[in-house]
């Protein structure tokens, strides 16, 4: 069942088994897992079925650290869904080395290993409507080509799915998995129920019940047996954070650590490669190929004997072919980008000018982009090397409150975002290990980015945004704010789910592993409510 809280008497308190806050890709994926069953369960959601900017400014923060997006009300989605409203669809899982103790990355290690996880990895894979399953190099078979022959203690073959290229659709969660919610019996789905705190019992070990509070004023609870945290990586830390009357640092914050080790995935533009005249192999990495249900996209990443050996951390690469039109096509996407993300500056007007002074060829194949998919006619000219890398987990990058207050009366977000050394050096080792590769096969001479020998980083540079490890996970209080089931410490009903129970972040894209730690805790939910 689906209803708007604001119809209801909200001083009539909510009783249930099972108590989610937030109806994004985990909070759904938690209803939607108890659908059927005889566990009573409250999904609250701030937001409705469209965006509604009086909701979503309820987002607003500001960020005090390393550039980021102009305010955080830009890279979030507040209506029902969540961040799926914007999500662009890849999907890619963490590997072995990302769930291990890494001795030259303080702070790694998950308290489980990779091993555990695959087979929710393949869950969260099918919740996503995506496959075959397969992202290593066997997926060269799947799709009828062949790899190339790359050094495996430098580069490994990787692979992203996703199921939205050339006309499907994007995934989003509230309008894919609407009929289920709606007809399930023993699920309510409150729309614009916004949670303004989180209410302990004297003992404060223990859950009371949550505050709700409408736009209007009106305030109500809702009680349950256990209670689920899933707001996304930002707003999990800000409810943690001003629920202070029993705990006066917030809940699960006894030792400081709710909010810190913020991470991000960094992705910039890093190298071009010019071709040798007879052509180049690297065509099949510069596409999307397809698998039915869904696209599959080549890439490489680090390989963990590279990683270890020159202590960095994991990164990867996709190719980008660039064709006569293209320059024309990323002008007019760079664009887009700045407008939509605020950003707009001299880069924008570039853009624009680069557009306007060939339209013969801006308009038919920005026509034909956004109609098919499909690239233009002719051999490449080119190729773009676009990377993504881990960064590492710092307890100086963190999300506390300030004294500015919402609409609602809440403390709002800061982010104050830091990279460090280890960051650079990663980027810098996955583009120098491709370059040696691509000359030894003879694919091309790669042309690193200006910015990779000053060592600084480029205006371009971007997050995700995957907010990660701000709620992160560790068997040790003095380490983690949950432990491994994702149950805040010294709370004993009060759980998270989503990207912030992270211990690391890898270079994977964040849904599909978010989606899986997900499952994981279905699982424990079910045997702790049956």
């Amino acid at each position: 069942m689906i209803v708007d809280y604001r119809t209801r008497d909200v001083s009539q308190p909510i009783e249930v088994d099972l108590c989610v806050i937030g109806a994004g890709a985990a909070g759904i994926a938690i209803a939607r897992h108890f659908a059927g069953s005889k566990t009573t369960v409250a999904l609250l959601e701030s937001g409705g079925y469209k965006l509604d900017p009086q909701l979503q400014a309820l987002y607003e923060g500001d960020s005090v650290g390393e550039p980021y997006y102009e305010t955080l009300d830009h890279c979030r989605s507040r209506f029902f869904g969540g961040s799926t409203n914007c999500w662009g669809g890849m999907c890619t899982p963490m590997t072995e080395i990302d769930f291990r103790e890494r001795s030259w990355v303080p702070y790694s290690g998950w308290p489980f290993p990779e091993a555990e996880m695959d087979p929710y990895f393949r869950r969260a894979h099918d919740l996503c409507g995506i496959g075959p399953y397969g992202y290593d190099a066997k997926m060269w078979d799947t799709i009828g080509k062949k790899a190339l022959p790359l050094n495996g203690d430098l580069l490994w073959s990787h692979f992203w799915q996703m199921n939205n290229r050339y006309g499907n659709k994007h995934i989003r969660f509230a309008k894919k998995f609407h009929t289920d919610l709606e007809q399930a019996t023993n699920i309510t789905v409150y729309l614009h129920a916004n949670v303004v705190g989180l209410k302990l019992d004297e003992n404060a070990n223990r859950m009371s019940w949550v505050q709700t509070k409408t736009l209007d004023g009106r305030t109500g609870r809702v009680q349950a047996k256990c209670f689920v945290l899933a707001c996304g990586g930002i707003e999990n830390v800000r409810m943690l954070l001003v629920s202070n009357d029993k705990m006066p640092a917030g809940v699960g914050n006894q030792h400081d650590l709710v909010g810190r080790f913020f991470n991000e995935h960094l992705q910039a533009e890093c190298a071009t490669v010019t071709i040798p005249e007879s052509g180049s192999k690297l065509t099949d990495y510069a596409h999307w190929w397809n698998l039915g249900r869904s696209h599959a996209r080549p890439g490489m990443t680090l390989s963990p004997v590279a990683q270890e050996k020159h202590k960095t951390l994991n990164a990867s690469i996709s190719i980008d072919a660039v064709y006569d039109a293209n320059y024309v096509w990323k002008a007019a996407k760079d664009l887009w980008s700045d407008i939509v993300n605020r950003k707009v500056g001299a880069k924008s007007v570039k853009s624009a000018v680069s557009m306007l002074s060939q339209p013969h060829v801006a308009l038919p194949d920005t026509y034909r982009r956004m109609r098919y998919g499909t690239r233009p006619i002719g051999k490449p000219k080119s190729f773009v090397l676009y990377a993504r890398a881990e960064q590492a987990p710092i307890p100086e990058s963190r999300i506390r409150i300030g004294n500015d207050l919402d609409q609602l009366g809440m403390r709002k977000s800061v982010l104050d975002w830091h990279t460090s050394e280890i960051d650079h050096r990663s980027f810098r080792l996955l583009i120098e290990t491709t370059k040696s590769e691509f000359s030894r096969l003879g694919l091309g001479d790669v042309h690193e980015a200006e910015w990779l020998r000053d060592g600084g980083w480029p205006d371009s540079l971007a997050g995700g945004p995957h907010h990660m490890c701000t709620t992160r996970m560790s068997d040790d209080p003095m380490q983690g704010v949950v432990d491994r089931n994702a149950k805040i410490h010294g709370v004993d009903d009060l759980y998270v789910a989503g990207s912030s129970v992270f211990s690391t972040g890898g270079h994977a894209n964040s849904t599909l592993t978010l989606l899986a730690t997900t499952m994981k805790l279905c699982d424990h939910l079910q045997v702790l409510l049956s």
